[in-house]
């Protein structure tokens, strides 16, 4: 049985089977995670032999919300921030285009995402890796992001102690992440409507092992040592 990872029960229930692999729910918590077992630090999202990129999703369907997002958090007319799990690099060049006196690093475990950013969005702060054996000076960064990463992370525990020795005091950790809620209520008016379908997207079993609501993302930042949780749609 596998346990929770905010309160280490095993006591849970199932609340969406996609094609055989069961979502759970902590009965003495609430957090809900994938039973599918994925392996820590898993990088071949990106990977893959004659590998293509959505453009089209990755860049273009996401400027607005990049736009929104600096114009909202990087008020100061400089400063440091770190982008974990970067991917291809279009949030950090959102940022050195739109703010020339900020500094804006990437870390990313694909190696071929990384020199996708490197060489078809001329990114050199962009580096292939773990952000944990970066050795980055504590105390640095103003705003540290992770873009839909969160619910990729088995065990994110680890991370996001680390993480939070990078930051300033007083910086911010953003976490962009599903609601749960709203996708399983998606989910099961997908399967409602059209029935499970093999290849269907649903929840995502097998890439979003944890999925949070509002107060079980809370409470994981809480466990990591970040206080004063805010939301915003994005």
């Amino acid at each position: 049985m596998k346990h929770c990872i905010l309160c280490s029960s095993t006591d849970s229930k199932t609340v969406f089977n996609e094609n055989g692999i069961p979502i759970l729910e902590c009965n003495n918590c609430g957090h809900v995670f994938s039973s599918y077992e994925q392996e820590e630090h898993y990088d071949g999202y990106w990977e893959g032999e004659n590998q293509s990129y959505d453009l089209e999703w990755w860049d273009t369907a996401h400027r607005a919300v990049y736009k929104d997002f600096i114009s909202t958090y990087l008020k100061s007319e400089q400063g440091n921030l770190l982008d974990v799990g970067c991917g291809l690099g279009f949030f950090v060049k959102s940022v050195l285009t739109s703010k020339p006196n900020w500094q804006a690093v990437g870390y990313e475990i694909s190696t071929q995402a990384v020199d996708f950013a490197k060489k078809n969005n001329g990114l050199t702060t962009v580096h292939a890796g773990l952000v944990q054996n970066s050795k980055l000076p504590e105390n640095s960064f103003d705003i540290i992001t992770l873009w839909d990463v969160i619910e990729h992370i088995p065990k994110p525990h680890s991370l996001l102690n680390y993480l939070f020795t990078l930051l300033k005091p007083g910086g911010i950790l953003f976490l962009q992440t599903p609601n749960f809620p709203i996708q399983l209520f998606k989910a099961n008016l997908k399967v409602k409507l059209k029935g499970m379908q093999p290849n269907g997207h649903y929840l995502e079993a097998k890439d979003h092992v944890n999925n949070y609501k509002m107060f079980t993302l809370a409470e994981l930042g809480k466990q990591c040592g970040f206080e004063n949780p805010r939301y915003k749609v994005l």
